[in-house]
């Protein structure tokens, strides 16, 4: 069996940025994403870096893949993409295991002298694609670039990239983990080497433990991606006037298409939500339906707040992304879960001295330990401030488009959020906190 047989067998090619499985990916709009994409380029090609793990982390949706993806095929085109891989829990390419033979195998194939090296140590060794990730790591990235430097130093005179998208999908949370430690030791202890990693994800809770370990000494540039600046809502604007435009000239619509009222209406609920837009967008121009106007219609009457009871629901692929979130909550936990996000949404910060998470968890009458552990699961969707600035941050829901989704029992399901129970709870629970004079009773 050939090492690429070998490589082939224990990894997984549909993860990589150009494999067929992914017909179709998402990328960013010629318009959109500009800054950022500048920086990683700058990042990726500059040569006094001493930082060489780039860190995108962001909500769901909001345009980590689509930046992934254009920026490997920018650096394919430069001859500097060395590997990626796009996990994907729905396409089932989520096994930490088919990362480091997946990666081995893409660098196989572009480097002659890098393939030489790993060939020998399979046949050698034909046991270290059975061993450990870490291990593999070390025995078929690491050390064989080390040779390389050693031994052909003009081989590789331009750093590769290599580009990890959506590692919160891994299946594995300690996987997850233990690929960032992997690489980040490695950084740390090794001058000059030839590799840089970008790493895209959600904020998750224990993705973000790693970020503020002061004892893993993380060497990364980091860049988080909001949905709620002035970047965020330009790059939503035009992605959505260049989308329309689009399909304004295959349907052959008229110029004055769609009314301004409708175009200014969905921009100010989107936010700065890409993917929102993203959603919008491609339910308007579904060439299934072929009547954009009609599609355009639904959306506004879904987007206008009343009953969605028979409406067709454009935003369908965010609330199936919403409720694998929320399907992530521990079962003995999620009551407390929905009652903590029924009071940020309802009430959050009306309410004198409920400005930070401290005083939000005392006012619900939860022990910090409680609180945090309840909002474990929905770092991505929701903004819990680190231990060390809960008395003066408060939660705070990263996107409006998940309050309606809980809001409404046609799109939630389960996981909706009753407003009359919930104002009876927080009703008593005011009760409890007036006759304690707003003093901890936890």
């Amino acid at each position: 069996m050939t090492v690429f047989q070998q490589l082939r067998e224990k990894g997984k090619l549909a993860a990589i940025h150009d494999s067929s499985a992914r017909a179709y990916p998402p990328r960013c709009h010629t318009s959109t994403r500009q800054t950022l994409r500048s920086r990683i380029v700058r990042w990726g090609t500059g040569d006094e870096n001493d930082e060489r793990m780039y860190w995108v982390l962001g909500p769901p949706a909001v345009g980590k893949s689509a930046v992934a993806q254009t920026i490997a095929e920018e650096f394919e085109k430069k001859g500097r993409l060395g590997a990626s891989f796009f996990f994907s829990r729905r396409n089932h390419l989520d096994d930490p295991d088919w990362v480091i033979p997946t990666l081995a195998y893409q660098l196989a194939t572009k480097h002659p002298q890098y393939k030489r090296i790993i060939t020998q140590r399979l046949v050698d060794d034909p046991s270290i694609l059975e061993k450990n990730r870490e291990v593999q790591f070390e025995k078929l990235v690491i050390e064989p670039f080390r040779i390389l430097m050693i031994k052909y130093p003009h081989t590789i005179e331009e750093p590769l990239l290599i580009i990890l998208d959506g590692l919160d999908e891994c299946k594995d949370k300690q996987a997850q983990c233990e690929l960032i430690k992997l690489i980040n030791t490695h950084v740390r202890q090794v001058d000059d080497f030839p590799l840089r990693w970008m790493i895209c994800s959600r904020p998750e809770w224990h993705l973000n433990a790693i970020l503020s370990d002061a004892d893993g000494l993380i060497v990364y540039e980091h860049e988080e991606l909001r949905v709620d600046d002035k970047e965020a809502r330009e790059d939503a604007e035009r992605l959505l006037e260049a989308g329309f435009g689009k399909i304004r000239r295959e349907y052959r619509l008229p110029n004055d298409w769609p009314p301004e009222r409708h175009l200014q209406y969905i921009t100010f609920t989107a936010s700065g939500h890409l993917g929102f837009v993203s959603f919008i967008l491609r339910f308007v121009g579904n060439e299934e339906y072929d009547d954009p106007d009609g599609q355009l219609q639904i959306c506004m009457k879904f987007l206008g707040g009343g009953t969605t009871v028979g409406v067709s629901n454009p935003l369908r692929a965010l609330d199936l992304l919403y409720r694998q979130i929320l399907s992530n909550v521990p079962h003995n936990r999620l009551p407390t879960t929905m009652r903590i996000l029924a009071f940020v949404i309802l009430y959050n910060r009306h309410y004198y001295g409920l400005d930070s998470s401290d005083n939000q968890a005392r006012f619900l009458n939860l022990d910090p330990a409680t609180f945090y552990q309840s909002l474990r699961n929905l770092h991505s969707v929701v903004y819990v401030p680190p231990m060390d600035k809960s008395s003066a941050d408060p939660l705070r829901i990263y996107h409006a488009s998940f309050s309606d989704f809980l809001m409404d029992p046609s799109r939630s399901g389960k996981y909706w959020l009753n407003e009359r129970a919930a104002n009876y709870d927080f009703a008593l629970q005011c009760l409890h906190w007036l006759e304690n004079d707003g003093k901890d009773t936890t």
